[in-house]
């Protein structure tokens, strides 16, 4: 007697559960949008699944790209019926892969293969939350349960061989380019208030809009963040602004959830005589635009331009502070690395710098002692001052300090270099130890970059003795 199919067994528990839903037939054309490398993976695990008398199907968003003729590599198994963790590790052993992450709390197995490529499998199960952005209690549960618990009707379909399964018309939402939740989106996102930002760098990947319902509800629960790990909403940014980085700015923005994330930034009104912008979001929407439109992809620098526009001077709470220590505090706030730390505020003050290097030109030693210390950056303060003055009326004169800043870059041996005296030799000839030789070797680095020595071992200790 012939088996059913994992789509046919599909097909009736959804049938006797009586739950609505729509089956699709994949043409042939759209399967051949996936790669060989993958496609034969595929194949080898359905053929060991029916040999372990298992049901599986693929779901979210590799089905999703499938279906919009998107090539992609992350494979998402659900194993609805037989032993989930003896067909994963039957799988690894078979076509030579590795688990990389197995969790019976989470029902989940990651399978490494040889060339990379990793598929998560898990099991159906459904997810209770007791508070809202915990880690939910996650229990065994039927197809349908775990189809119902997804977040977007377009991450929610199954796909078998040559046919998938829709239960919230998210084959309409694909044609429409069109994000919604599964269910109500308050319920949605009140479970997890990180699905907000997916929703957002989803839409940005896609080129998708959310659905006015969907807005709603994040506009509701997007105070709720505030109560996310810190850590979490970091990573969470960082993606969102990895996709199409001005029109995720721009959700993030309408959706009201810079002002909950980074109030100390406040919406004014810009004077019209300066900026050629309204206001203090359009200035910073106009400024990512710009280094979208350059090239560049520096999450970093998409941040700096958003805490570039505290207000500093305008809120008591921050009196006394300057706009780098402030900006500093939020970092550490949201968990950025102490090198993430030191970058951002790198760009802050120095795109600043720049600027009164324009209206001030500054001695030669000023811009070589800038360029020693900004070596890594110096090219992407360059772009965001750039940036800030493509939203300024007034014409400052970029280009002149640009042209003399690159002939001072080409005498590298004037900024990045070490002088002939160590601080070894610095220490053994002149009998000084511990924060004085750190003084002296600084001291002889700027005689060295005004030009007032020669970086020679006799003209270095020949100034020390001098000054000394």
């Amino acid at each position: 007697m012939k088996k059913d199919t994992d789509f046919e067994i599909c097909r009736k528990e959804l049938i006797e559960s009586e739950t609505n839903f729509e089956s699709h037939q994949i043409k042939q054309e759209v399967r051949k949008n996936i790669s060989q490398k993958i496609k034969s993976k595929i194949e080898n695990i359905q053929e060991i699944s029916r040999k372990m008398n298992c049901s599986i199907g693929i779901v979210g968003g590799f089905v999703r790209d499938l279906l919009l003729e998107r090539q992609s590599e992350d494979v998402d198994f659900l194993v609805f019926r037989g032993d989930f963790h003896k067909l994963t590790l039957k799988i690894a052993e078979t076509m030579g892969a590795k688990i990389g992450k197995m969790s019976n709390r989470t029902l989940t197995t990651q399978v490494r293969f040889p060339d990379e490529v990793v598929f998560e499998f898990n099991s159906t199960r459904k997810e209770r939350y007791e508070y809202p952005s915990r880690v939910p209690i996650v229990e065994k549960a039927s197809i349908v349960e775990d189809l119902q618990r997804r977040d977007f009707t377009i991450n929610a379909l199954i796909m078998f061989e040559d046919f998938y399964i829709d239960l919230f018309d998210g084959t309409a939402d694909l044609q429409n380019q069109l994000i919604q939740t599964t269910r109500e989106p308050d319920i949605v996102f009140h479970e997890d208030y990180l699905r907000i930002f997916r929703a957002i760098r989803i839409a940005c990947k896609l080129g998708f809009t959310l659905s006015s319902k969907t807005k709603k509800g994040i506009r509701k629960n997007a105070t709720n963040l505030l109560d996310v790990p810190k850590e979490r909403i970091l990573q969470e940014l960082k993606m969102s602004f990895s996709y199409a980085p001005s029109r995720a700015y721009r959700l993030i923005r309408d959706l009201k959830i810079l002002e909950v994330l980074f109030p100390e930034v406040k919406n004014i009104e810009l004077s019209s005589q300066i900026f050629s912008t309204k206001d203090t979001w359009t200035k910073i929407e106009e400024k990512i635009k710009f280094l979208e439109n350059k090239g560049s992809a520096n999450v970093n620098l998409f941040i700096a331009m958003i805490l570039l526009e505290i207000e500093a001077e305008k809120s008591s709470e921050m009196e006394n502070k300057d706009i780098v220590q402030i900006a500093n505090e939020i970092l550490q706030k949201y968990k950025f690395s102490n090198r993430e730390k030191t970058e951002i505020t790198a760009y802050i003050s120095f795109r600043n710098s720049l600027i009164d290097m324009i209206e001030n030109p500054p001695q030669d030693f000023e811009i070589r002692k800038m360029l020693r210390k900004q070596r890594d950056l110096i090219d992407s303060i360059i772009l965001m001052t750039k940036a800030e003055l493509s939203t300024r009326t007034k014409n400052l004169d970029l280009d002149s300090l640009l042209d003399h800043i690159a002939i001072l870059r080409d005498r590298k041996d004037l900024i990045f270099f070490e002088p002939e005296l160590n601080g070894h030799e610095i220490r053994k000839i002149f009998k000084v130890k511990g924060e004085k030789i750190g003084s002296i070797k600084s001291n002889l680095i700027e005689a060295i970059m005004k030009e007032e020595i020669k970086n020679k071992r006799e003209d270095c200790i020949a100034y020390i003795e001098e000054n000394m």
